[in-house]
């Protein structure tokens, strides 16, 4: 495979530079390693080693929404299995030069929303920054204490055919990637372990935890114990994952827009008990989102009245508003320039050649050339994208150039940069691919300088010859190794803080997607349950037409009531084919209160509060997705769907088991449980109520064992009472006893329990929800068995009278929750003053 790779290095050498080997194909000493533990393992190993790879990233539940794509919120995240290797020596230059590079963005960035002392020295064009729309009037003279305006910044470097490394892009809005990184190294440290010890790799945590201390420190509010959110747009977005998985690696409370709330000067966490102060926001909302008073108010991604609130410094912004000002293509024009004197050194590293068109000369050079260069809008949006000069039509070349001379100052042009390759394994094979590193840097508050983390998140073009390289366009990940440097984790000049126990805190919206979780849980459970009882006896049903048999009849009746899917089996018609609604009623994804829908719900609600899920509760999950798919897969083969849900009930319990073994009994355990038992409690009370009509002796008999079967509760019947099945003993067992957790005062009793335990610190008096439940629970202990089976005009009325009060409180005590929990989560918008600044 090597040696493959190798002469097709040797036939193409003059076109471009290959990290892993010079023009005439001998490979580069930092690399002779790594390939000669390929050439050990061989290559079969090696692709073995690569879906090993694919595993740990699919267990670990890491994705990357490519908008548009038909696998969506659930599409893997690709990692190659053969990383970048960059030498100590030439590491050490890239890092100077990133650490430089952030530091001169981090003054531009204060003077551009300080004194504009470049602009008023001609060193910055005026066109250049007002008609960028990351400059934000609103934000101007606003400033983040200390020495850094700029706290995070990425670059994304290639290395151009004489192996001189450029920057194409400067990242400072919101950077992304570096979660990435970090789970890429996990993926490849478990993959391949001797590798990294024996290339002595150096490490990136050091990175993190810089990034950390720095925000803890700027915490003007709380220093000893700052409440850090990270501000996200929600499940949507394209990394959404780094965004739970920082989260939750670095002790950040994950949240909407919807979560904060302004009130009084400053920023406030919705939780479900209080509002809670918030100290620092680091956000991964791109700024004119933030705010939709100050800037668009068509967002609903952001917190009414954050600016005011920033402006007052009552809370810290990372990175602040109006950052993305330096993601200006047209600003490397004049970097050099701005580097000599901002800080009096040449830089380092050198911007990919640009031409901004806002120039007389410049313009003149693009439009003469514009089919030999990369043009790029200033302020790139979803819509005004980079064009590739040579891919353009005659008319199309027209056409911008008609474009760039009505708005010239809008416009870059960029050397089209042949960029290095490097190996990849693709479909079995080790090719070149162009191959682009996003470095990050944060600032280092306690040294007052930038910290570069060792090594970075490298991506490759998925196809041969493509030189715009992003995850959106299907990019290849590679995990980075900075080889031969010693580790940087560093503990000296680190506050050391006091450990300390702090409330978890719980943003109503997660809150209520916990609940929800355990809702559609237990749902699913008693779906499961019941399909597979009805499956086994419509399978076993002797007659050619089950439907006529009166006791199958109900049961069917039962599970149409128990979805909800009306008319279902109360239609004649769907007697004569109840194979194709049953098919429906399991599958398809569309119908609503349908398995498939119900576990997609569960699901979904997983994957909003991932944060706070263990990794083998979030591989749990992640089987269950399996089975979603295995579903349809099967088309309508009732047998075959028999043993999905075979599988499933196994890997729901086994959810509902790591649920009570690995959650601490805090809030989050006691969320996801409340709506387990009210889910449970209503479902009970549902499937009981088809033994509300007395039938004979055989069906109801048959209806009893049903019942029990659907509970679980079979086996503890005949332990507990020895005889056959009565009905007397099933009602004292699945509604009063309560010891047994299938029972209705069991789930009714416990949910008031958690509840109780997660109100409000002093709130002494019953809520709404709990005198709901506290008058469910006097009802069914004050029932009488005798009178629940007594029978008027062939119906248990009294039974059904009380089954049908549960089912309705308990639909009023999730309102009731909802309401004291999570209806604040809903509110949206309050009003505060805003004046823009003169510029």
């Amino acid at each position: 495979m090597i040696e493959t790779y190798l002469k097709e290095r040797r036939a193409e050498a003059i076109h471009f530079f290959d990290e892993l080997a010079d023009a005439q194909g001998e490979i580069f000493p930092h690399w002779q390693k790594l390939v000669k533990y390929y050439d050990k393992i061989g290559d079969t190993k090696l692709v073995q080693k690569a879906a090993d790879v694919v595993r740990y990233l699919k267990e670990n539940g890491v994705t990357y929404n490519i908008y548009g794509d038909p696998e969506g919120l659930n599409r893997p995240w690709h990692l190659d299995p053969i990383p970048i290797l960059i030498e100590s020596k030439d590491w050490a230059e890239m890092e100077r030069g990133v650490k430089q590079r952030a530091e001169l963005m981090n003054l531009i960035l204060k003077d551009i929303y300080g004194s504009r002392t470049l602009i008023r020295q001609g060193l910055l064009p005026f066109d250049l920054i007002y008609n960028h729309q990351g400059f934000l009037r609103q934000v101007d003279k606003v400033r983040v204490s200390g020495e850094h305006q700029l706290i995070q910044y990425s670059a994304d470097l290639a290395r151009g055919p004489n192996g001189k490394m450029w920057v194409l892009y400067d990242r400072t809005d919101a950077p992304s990637g570096s979660g990435y990184a970090l789970e890429n190294r996990a993926a490849m440290t478990r993959v391949f372990p001797d590798l990294l010890r024996e290339n002595h790799i150096s490490k990136i945590s050091s990175y993190f935890q810089t990034f950390r201390n720095t925000l803890v420190r700027l915490s003007k509010q709380n220093q000893d114990d700052p409440r850090i959110v990270l501000l996200t747009p929600g499940p949507s977005n394209e990394t959404y994952f780094e965004h739970a998985y920082l989260a939750s690696t670095l002790g950040f409370i994950l949240v909407t827009g919807e979560d904060l709330v302004v009130r009084d000067g400053y920023v406030w966490l919705k939780t479900i008990s209080a509002l809670e102060k918030v100290d620092v926001i680091v956000r991964r909302v791109d700024d004119v989102f933030c705010d939709p008073l100050e800037f668009r108010e068509d967002s609903h991604l952001g917190v009414v009245g954050l600016t005011e609130v920033v402006r007052q410094n009552k809370v810290l912004l990372i990175n602040t508003l109006g950052s993305r000002i330096l993601e200006n293509p047209g600003l490397m024009a004049f970097l050099p320039g701005l580097c000599q004197t901002m800080l009096g050194e040449d830089l380092i590293l050198p911007s990919v050649a640009t031409w901004w068109c806002g120039q007389v000369t410049e313009k003149k050079y693009v439009l003469d050339n514009i089919q030999n260069l990369v043009i790029r809008p200033i302020y790139q949006t979803h819509i005004e994208k980079p064009i590739l000069g040579p891919d353009l039509t005659k008319e199309e070349v027209s056409a911008w150039k008609k474009k760039i001379e009505a708005k010239p100052f809008l416009y870059v042009g960029q050397e089209i940069v042949e960029f290095s390759t490097s190996p990849s394994l693709i479909d079995g094979k080790m090719v070149a691919r162009n191959t682009v590193l996003r470095t990050y840097a944060v600032a280092d508050y306690d040294r007052q300088t930038y910290e570069v983390m060792q090594g970075g998140l490298s991506r490759s073009a998925p196809e041969k010859g493509a030189f715009l390289v992003t995850n959106q366009k299907g990019g290849i990940s590679k995990d980075t190794w900075v080889i031969g440097s010693p580790s940087t984790i560093r503990t000296d000049h680190r506050v050391v803080y006091q450990l300390r126990k702090s409330e978890a805190y719980i943003p109503s919206s997660t809150g209520e997607n916990l609940y929800w979780l355990g809702r559609y849980l237990e749902r699913a459970i008693s779906l499961v349950r019941y399909l597979r009882i009805v499956l086994r006896q419509y399978n076993e049903e002797e007659s050619i037409e089950p439907w006529r048999d009166h006791s199958m009849l109900c049961i069917l009746k039962g599970l149409t009531d128990l979805t909800k899917t009306y008319p279902g089996f109360y239609d004649k018609k769907t007697g004569r084919d109840p194979a194709t609604e049953l098919v429906q009623i399991i599958a398809d994804y569309n119908k609503i209160g349908s398995l498939g829908s119900t576990l997609q719900s569960f699901v979904r609600n997983g994957y909003k509060v991932r944060d706070r899920l263990s990794l083998d509760i979030w591989r749990i999950l992640d089987s269950i997705s399996d089975e979603i798919e295995a579903l349809q897969k099967v088309n309508g083969d009732l047998p075959l769907l028999h043993g999905v849900l075979d599988r499933l009930i196994i890997k729901l319990m086994a959810f509902v088991g790591l649920n009570i073994d690995t959650m601490s009994r805090e809030a989050t355990w006691r969320l996801v449980n409340i709506g387990r038992f009210i889910e449970s409690s209503i479902n009970s009370a549902q499937i009981l109520m088809i033994l509300t009509p007395r039938q004979n002796e055989d069906i109801d008999q048959h209806l009893l064992e049903t019942v029990l079967l659907s509970q679980e509760s079979l086996v503890s019947y005949r332990y507990k009472y020895r005889s056959r099945v009565e009905i007397t003993g099933v009602l004292e067992l699945l509604i009063k006893e309560e010891l047994n957790p299938k029972s209705l005062i069991y789930q009714i009793n416990h949910c008031d329990e958690y509840i109780r335990k997660i109100k409000s610190t002093g709130e002494k008096n019953l809520n709404s929800a709990q005198k709901k439940l506290l008058e469910l629970s006097t009802l069914i202990r004050l029932s009488d068995i005798e009178k629940l089976d007594s029978t008027i005009h062939g119906n248990r009325k009294e039974l059904k009278i009380l089954l049908q009060k549960v089912i309705q409180n308990l639909i009023e005590v999730s309102d009731q929750i909802f309401q004291t929990y999570f209806a604040h989560s809903r509110e949206k918008y309050a009003f505060v003053s805003s004046k823009l600044p003169e510029i």
